[in-house]
């Protein structure tokens, strides 16, 4: 994502700082396991957020990460779409941050990091909402990872999210609405003469993200299918366009397994 990386791992440390700061579950789980193991999901090298959290869980922790396409030796080759291929009760942390857009089957998904995460883990996830060049609903376009185009497909969003971040939402709803002209860049100035004037608000937002995302093949992860896994135990929200100008808008959970 280029120019969004700085803001974006800014934002993103920040955030987990004040989880950390607030709930001290990562020093939870450092005094509580001999030696605590951290799952970087889609992955292939640290960055400012991993950082942080294998150092909250200490020297003692084992960071591996995994990715599906990566050909580096220490990078574990594993499909996050594939989660039942690896060991029940394998980690105590499993963070996938900028790829949760490419989850095939969010039902499968979820209840596949369940299953790898040892009682008291927890799991970080970023969801995205909108697009580089246009704040759109349906997660248009693809990645080119490996030999395919993976297609964009799933995010997360409830009510309680648009609920305490009206100002993030806000902003990006407003954009989708009308979206804005930006200068030199002449695929959005054609993008911005086509679209129509539209009337969404943060309380039609979600019945639009569902539909839009439904005819566009995709998925939207919502409270009552999330409450079947994990327990959502902190969010936060980055709409970074006026940083960037780029249509992310970056919903972060920290989320607990459900116990049965």
């Amino acid at each position: 994502m280029g120019v969004s990386d700085r803001h974006y791992f800014e934002w993103l440390r920040g955030s987990l700082s004040r989880f950390e700061a607030s709930s001290r579950l990562l020093d939870s789980i450092r005094h509580q396991v001999d030696r605590p193991v951290f799952w970087v999901l889609a992955g292939a090298a640290p960055n400012p957020a991993t950082d942080f959290v294998s150092g909250a869980l200490g020297p003692w922790a084992t960071v591996r990460f995994l990715d599906r396409f990566s050909a580096e030796p220490d990078v574990m080759r594993a499909d996050f779409n594939a989660l039942g291929e690896l060991p029940a009760e394998a980690c105590d942390v499993i963070m996938m941050t900028r790829a949760s857009y490419m989850i095939e089957d969010p039902r499968a998904f979820l209840a596949g990091a369940r299953r790898l995460l040892r009682p008291g883990g927890i799991m970080i996830v970023d969801w995205v909402h909108g697009a580089a060049h246009a704040p759109v609903l349906d997660l248009p376009g693809a990645h080119q990872y490996g030999d395919r185009m993976v297609r964009f497909r799933t995010t997360y969003a409830d009510p309680a999210a648009l609920a305490e971040f009206p100002h993030e939402f806000g902003a990006f709803i407003g954009h989708v609405n009308r979206p804005p002209r930006q200068g030199p860049l002449g695929a959005l100035r054609s993008l911005v003469a086509r679209a129509p004037t539209r009337r969404l608000s943060e309380a039609t937002y979600i019945d639009a993200l569902r539909a839009e995302l439904g005819r566009a093949g995709g998925h939207l992860i919502e409270a009552g299918l999330m409450e079947e896994h994990f327990k959502v135990a902190f969010r936060d929200a980055r709409y970074l366009h006026r940083l960037t100008g780029k249509f992310y808008l970056y919903l972060l959970t920290v989320l607990r397994p459900v116990t049965t």
